[in-house]
């Protein structure tokens, strides 16, 4: 379902390619889940499994504990495997508790800024990642069929060592 004003939403579909070898779905499973019980998921679901790439796009600053979800990473990615997150760091209250803000914040001692990308380095390479790629990337939210977000979010690559 996608929103297309208020209350009305479309329902839409997706289908995969003529031609496409059926052995390959096999290879691919989808779920919905709670990305801050990851580590829940790897111990009690049957075929969960380790994974050679894990995306996070436009999640970090919308999870209620962030930490939980960085902390399962080095349990769900294969070694030599890589974690892509893509967020723009919009922190806000609703979403995750201002203590559990990986950056966006003064510190409360030095009164230094204290900014996620260097919060977020320093916990990877704590996990036992190493950063292989940065850049600026800008994406579109469509909100409905007349309103739209631009933001430029930080994509970074991890390959875990």
């Amino acid at each position: 379902r996608i929103p297309v004003e208020g209350d009305i939403y479309k329902e839409v579909s997706v289908a995969h390619e003529p031609g496409f070898d059926p052995s390959v779905m096999q290879k691919v499973n989808f779920f919905q889940g709670d990305a801050c019980s990851l580590s829940d998921y790897v111990d009690n679901k049957e075929g969960f499994g380790s994974f050679d790439g894990v995306i996070l796009a436009n999640l970090l600053c919308r999870l209620p504990d962030p930490m939980a979800c960085l902390n399962a990473m080095p349990k769900i990615v294969n070694e030599g495997g890589v974690v892509v997150m893509v967020t723009p760091f919009t922190w806000l209250e609703q979403y995750t508790p201002k203590s559990k803000w990986l950056g966006g914040f003064y510190d409360p001692v030095s009164q230094d800024p204290m900014y996620s990308k260097d919060r977020l380095k320093e916990v990877m390479e704590g996990l036992g990642f190493q950063k292989i790629h940065e850049e600026q990337m800008p994406l579109v939210i469509r909100e409905h069929q007349r309103k739209y977000q631009y933001i430029i979010s930080e994509a970074t690559g991890w390959r875990k060592e």
